[in-house]
């Protein structure tokens, strides 16, 4: 099972305060900083995945563990977890944690996208996933489609207050 994710919704000022940071520095400051203030003082704007975020992102890209190819408009869900501007993951030097964020209009695809997709569709999606995820079975989409729909209402209220989301994981 992958290790735990977790979405913050974000201003555009912790943002811009990611991308000034070297690389290298921005793990340090989601763990020590936004995790322990979103967590305390803004616990609307976290979303824990636990390790569902894996399965949730492969359903999503059609089975796929992929970095590459979203597009907000032609798939939306594809932006959830692994979309947007990859802030923080490069497979080589900067691999233990990915970092990834969202722009207001990228989250208002994906809460619409979340909030419209049934049990029974997101059902047919995790069907969808490879072999290569070991951790595919019943429990496993149990846990996952609780995650997913425990997420809608974050979703939700990113996109209704116009904020960016962060997906983070140690990986």
């Amino acid at each position: 099972m992958a290790a735990p994710g977790v979405l913050f919704a974000v201003d555009a000022l912790c943002i811009e305060r990611l991308r000034a940071m070297k690389t290298a520095e921005r793990p340090e400051y989601i763990s020590q900083d936004l995790e322990e203030l979103y967590f305390e003082e803004y616990p609307e704007r976290t979303c824990e995945l636990e390790g569902s975020w894996e399965a949730m992102h492969r359903a999503f890209t059609g089975g796929d563990f992929t970095f590459d190819g979203f597009d907000s408009e032609k798939c939306p869900l594809g932006m959830a977890i692994l979309g947007g501007e990859l802030l923080y993951f490069d497979g080589e030097k900067f691999d233990d944690y990915i970092i990834s964020a969202k722009t207001p209009e990228q989250v208002k695809a994906v809460s619409s996208a979340i909030s419209a997709l049934t049990e029974a569709d997101f059902k047919k999606m995790y069907k969808k996933i490879g072999s290569d995820y070991e951790d595919k079975s019943a429990e496993d989409y149990e846990y996952t489609l609780e995650f997913l729909q425990d997420s809608v209402p974050f979703w939700r209220f990113a996109a209704e207050h116009g904020l960016y989301v962060l997906f983070t994981a140690e990986t």
